[in-house]
């Protein structure tokens, strides 16, 4: 890895640890927030990449970890950001492959950040809720804080889930793409979720 990306990296990482600082708590979903770091983490992603959005996230991990230090619960918020940061880039690459492969003239292939988001909440919705219920609230929870919640208190968090993993990637994934749209052209820099826009 040239000095160019290291340097990416680490930029892009600084951004994104110094976002966790912006927290805005749920109204719906106990003891979490709506947080902004993913956001300099999916741009990193739809410029330069998987491999690059993945050690944005990982250095965010620690670096939020280190410098944001929010107790026990810290232990399981910041790896459990990482993991549902994993599950939209999943879903934005899905997004993305069946648009290079559908129609050109389909909705999603019109509209790539639409795709995209659509993507990304599919994967992330889908997969995530079920995590926080059996990992995070069956397992996590008790280990880390020593404790067992009541299954019905952990039952009636479950459409909390949902709502909390579509909120944040919706504001996520386009917030991103439109930032990646604007800043590209004077990077030079051109992926193929970029290559999929200007083709539509």
């Amino acid at each position: 890895m040239n000095t160019k990306f290291v340097a990416l990296i680490i930029t892009f990482a600084a951004v994104a640890i110094a976002l966790n600082a912006v927290r805005i708590p749920t109204v719906f979903y106990p003891g979490s927030f709506f947080q902004f770091s993913q956001i300099a983490i999916v741009i990193a992603f739809l410029l330069f990449g998987a491999r690059i959005g993945c050690l944005v996230g990982l250095l965010n991990l620690a670096g939020g970890l280190a410098l944001y230090p929010i107790g026990p619960v810290g232990l399981i918020a910041y790896p459990m950001d990482f993991v549902s940061l994993l599950l939209m880039f999943a879903g934005m690459w899905l997004a993305n492959m069946f648009t290079t492969h559908s129609n050109s003239e389909s909705p999603i292939s019109k509209k790539p950040s639409f795709g995209l988001t659509l993507g990304a909440t599919a994967v992330r919705a889908g997969i995530m809720p079920f995590v926080d219920y059996a990992v995070v609230y069956h397992v996590l929870v008790p280990l880390i804080l020593g404790r067992d919640l009541p299954q019905a208190y952990i039952l009636g968090l479950v459409p909390a889930f949902v709502l909390y993993n579509v909120i944040v990637t919706l504001y996520t994934v386009p917030v991103a793409y439109v930032i990646v749209a604007k800043v590209s052209k004077h990077l030079k820099i051109e992926t193929s979720f970029l290559r999929n826009s200007r083709e539509a």
